[in-house]
């Protein structure tokens, strides 16, 4: 038996905290549509390559005739199959089986396939009298399955899981069993059609007892350790992309208890794909209450110390089960703090793992925790006995900070890492500054220079800090940009909520900051610069108001002009208009900057600014399914209905009262910010 491996990734959806999972960040997931990385890939399907079946059968054909056999001798093979006797009909399955157990199995299914042959597999398949062409024809279809969509498609049109599942519930020959659900497993492994088919079929209730009784101590070790490195990795298959709804969830949750009982056990195979099934049936249960999944101390416990473990089969899905119970409600999390999981998930073993899957993730379950309450966030930060947002920080300060697998041929990396290893530390911050806590943020500020790190990672002006370590990397990936603005967007509005606090000076005079976001509005513009309007805030009502007259320089030759090679999108725009509507405030009355530290007029919304109160994220869920995700595209989204600051207020929509039009161009605008000094 070819020992391959079971394959598998994080949209933000329903809680109040932008929690993430592995389906990956704020995107609608397909069942199908799963990410292909190299530990899940191999393990979706396959094929049985063993050539020494349990019964020996006569066959006087040698390899290397074997290897030839189709199409060559496709007619004679054929005449085999529909001799009516058993032993012709034997011998030819097992020819077939040679042949498919050789390599460049793809092509030779298609030769298979082409004697339209697969009546006579279903015929040996309910021939129950005679359990040894069961199993070769049982064999001959698993190999079969592995194989492509469209061949698998063939089988499942013709018939053959009607067979396969009856033979699974009233074979007694254990081979057979085996041997069926490998080939059902295969078949579950071609997307969600055939997974719901053989769920619905009760095949899942089957394979559990078959599982339940390998712990029966008179099974010998040999033959348990066989069917349960079987029946358990089909059982990974059907539990993929299964959080979606009740039904599904009923379906497959029966299966937690047993797999809870093997995480313990001693087969490196069979934990990696207990905790990959493990993994799928953790995604958003926490939403559908179901009684038969438990989560509790000693299940986090569990998969911490499998973090531990040497194998990326089993630290990958261990570290997505965790991200996932992080996902849920806010108990879930403490239970993982109490477990003692952020001192591992922000060791260096993780953070600066080769892997570079393994870094994201495990910056993606303190992302997790950070999106929690502001007890739990300062666990991370304040009361931070690992060091592990210092090593977040240093991400973002220095870059990825892992070494790539040299067989992964990473020498082509970008400076400063996997860009995505930065974009989840970013995550990591503003869910911990999205809580509006002075001595959280403070932290960050005063004792991990947070604002210089965000800084040099934004900052799109050719003349740049001679103490910037890394590129300006948002410049290149929005979805990274989009998340380190929130980040200065949280920060500002903490220092709003505390006027005491100096983190706006720091921003403007020790990161100008103010440049940095004027320079980049340019840069996320879609219109041409005689188009380009922006926004502000009347001094008096604190009314945003279009202005017509701001107009970029049309000097192609100038510094400020827009490159063309970027194009940073309407978010990055959304963000950086946000910023400077909030705490820019140009008009008239002041030299760029306004009544920022001074008591702002009583208003519809006090002294507060817009958006008063403790900002929240959202969480997502659905870590386990597998589905593939367009980062790029991430943060295209309607942030007001998800609980954000971008969208409009209802004041904004309300509030039309007249104020007075101001006439001033950019460049007026650019030099009251770079004359700003609010020491």
């Amino acid at each position: 038996m070819l020992s391959l491996r079971p394959t598998a990734t994080k949209p933000r959806a329903v809680s109040q905290k932008q929690k993430g999972s592995n389906a990956q960040r704020d995107h609608p997931q397909d069942d199908h549509d799963e990410e292909e990385d190299l530990i899940e890939q191999l393990n979706r399907k396959l094929s049985n390559v063993t050539l020494n079946p349990p019964s020996a059968i006569p066959d006087e054909m040698n390899l290397s005739d074997i290897s030839t056999m189709l199409p060559a001798f496709a007619q004679p093979l054929y005449n085999l199959l529909a001799s009516g006797v058993r032993e012709q009909q034997q011998l030819a399955m097992v020819r077939i089986r040679k042949y498919l157990s050789l390599q460049d199995v793809l092509p030779r299914i298609d030769n298979v396939l082409a004697l339209e042959c697969t009546h006579f597999f279903i015929s040996f398949l309910n021939m129950s009298d005679c359990p040894d062409l069961q199993y070769e024809t049982a064999w001959v279809v698993t190999n079969i399955a592995a194989g492509t969509t469209a061949q698998t498609e063939r089988l499942v049109a013709a018939g053959i899981l009607t067979p396969l599942i009856h033979n699974l519930r009233v074979s007694r020959c254990i081979h057979v069993q085996t041997q069926t659900i490998w080939a059902l497993g295969n078949i579950s492994g071609d997307g969600p059609p055939y997974r719901d088919l053989i769920l619905r079929s009760g095949a899942l209730e089957v394979i559990l007892s078959l599982i339940e009784m390998c712990e029966d101590p008179s099974v010998a070790k040999d033959q348990k350790y066989m069917i349960l490195r079987i029946a358990v990795w089909c059982v990974s298959n059907l539990c993929r992309g299964s959080g979606r709804c009740a039904p599904e969830w009923l379906q497959v949750s029966p299966a937690f208890p047993m797999l809870r009982r093997l995480m313990y056990i001693d087969d490196t195979e069979i934990l990696a794909d207990t905790c990959w099934a493990m993994c799928r049936i953790l995604n958003g249960t926490h939403k559908m209450n179901l009684e038969t999944v438990v989560i509790d101390h000693e299940l986090c416990s569990r998969f911490v110390a499998l973090l531990s473990e040497p194998h990326p089969t089993i630290q990958v899905p261990s570290l997505r089960s965790l991200i996932n119970i992080a996902s849920g409600p806010e108990h879930h999390t403490q239970l993982l703090i109490d477990a003692n999981a952020i001192p591992v998930l922000g060791s260096l073993e993780l953070l600066a793992h080769r892997n570079s899957t393994i870094r994201r993730d495990a910056l993606l379950g303190i992302s997790n925790i950070t999106a929690g309450t502001a007890d739990q966030v300062r666990e991370v930060t304040v009361q931070d006995n690992g060091n592990v947002m210092s090593r977040v920080l240093e991400i973002l300060k220095r870059g990825d900070i892992g070494g790539e697998d040299p067989e992964d041929g990473q020498e082509t990396r970008e400076e400063g890492g996997d860009w995505r290893v930065l974009r989840e530390a970013a995550w990591v911050v503003s869910n911990a500054t999205s809580v509006l806590d002075l001595e959280i943020t403070g932290h960050l500020v005063y004792r991990l220079d947070l604002l210089p790190s965000i800084a040099q990672l934004v900052d799109p002006r050719k003349t740049r800090k001679a103490h910037y370590v890394l590129p300006a990397l948002g410049l290149s990936h929005p979805a990274l940009l989009t998340k380190l603005l929130d980040i200065v967007f949280n920060v500002l509005r903490c220092n709003e909520h505390h006027p005491k606090e100096e983190f706006m000076k720091i921003w403007v005079n020790d990161c100008e900051g103010g440049l940095i976001l004027l320079e980049l509005l340019k840069l996320s513009s879609g219109q041409s610069p005689n188009d380009t309007q922006l926004r502000y805030l009347d001094n008096n009502k604190m009314i945003p108001r279009p202005l017509q007259h701001l107009r970029f320089d049309l000097d192609e030759t100038s510094s400020h002009a827009p490159s063309p090679s970027l194009n940073l999108g309407s978010s990055v725009k959304k963000r950086v208009e946000t910023i400077l509507e909030n705490f820019f405030e140009f008009g008239p009355e002041n030299d760029g900057f306004g009544p920022f530290f001074s008591e702002r007029r009583p208003g519809p919304l006090g002294t507060r600014g817009r958006n008063g109160g403790h900002q929240q994220t959202m969480r997502a869920d659905g870590y386990g399914s597998d589905e593939d995700f367009d980062e790029e595209l991430e943060d295209d989204l309607d942030y007001h209905s998800k609980g954000g600051h971008y969208g409009k207020d209802s004041y904004y929509e309300s509030s039309k009262s007249a104020s007075h039009d101001v006439d001033f161009d950019i460049d007026d605008m650019e030099e009251r910010v770079g004359k700003m000094n609010l020491a």
